[in-house]
């Protein structure tokens, strides 16, 4: 099976998150991330994939980790203004594919083989995404990144996941 790509790299808040944060007296507290990311991820690995997260949110980044552990993805803390030098560093030529909603994340769609965007991303990035999504950050994006990058490699396999006859 030919890849589109190898490596699949996504934003956290926004994303995999709805982008709200639960806030009391104490500081953040939560993060609502969305279903089927997980399903999501198991299946992107069983094609050979690589799934790695990037996140600038300090002070919540002890939850995202605990998440994205969970998840068993590697997590990293990537300031917005250093994201785009990180993303060429760590695939260095390759194709790889990028999930993002914010304004940071512009460059990196670009540049990406296929760059995808939340629903509810800022609309300047919709504009710069070769595929906007029709679900919400929070709402189990990957899963319809997932759906995408099925249909990318063709041979039937979108038709029989969605008669849910595929196994890997």
């Amino acid at each position: 099976m030919k890849l589109p790509w190898k490596t699949l790299i996504t934003d956290v808040d926004g994303v995999l998150t709805d982008g709200k944060f639960v806030y009391s007296s104490s500081g953040k507290m939560y993060k609502t991330f969305g279903p089927h990311d997980a399903d999501a991820i198991k299946l992107f690995k069983k094609c050979g994939v690589e799934v790695i997260a990037i996140s600038a949110d300090v002070r919540g980044f002890p939850i995202t980790t605990k998440r994205l552990n969970d998840m068993k993805v590697d997590v990293f803390q990537v300031s917005e203004l250093e994201r785009l030098d990180w993303v060429k560093e760590k695939t260095r030529g390759r194709k790889f594919a990028y999930v993002g909603d914010g304004f940071y994340d512009i460059p990196i769609l670009k540049i990406a083989s296929v760059g995808y965007a939340p629903n509810n991303a800022l609309e300047v990035v919709k504009l710069s995404a070769d595929v906007n999504l029709k679900a919400n950050g929070g709402e189990g994006i990957l899963w319809h990144v997932f759906e995408d990058f099925i249909k990318r490699i063709g041979g039937g396999l979108y038709k029989e996941l969605t008669k849910g006859r595929i196994e890997f």
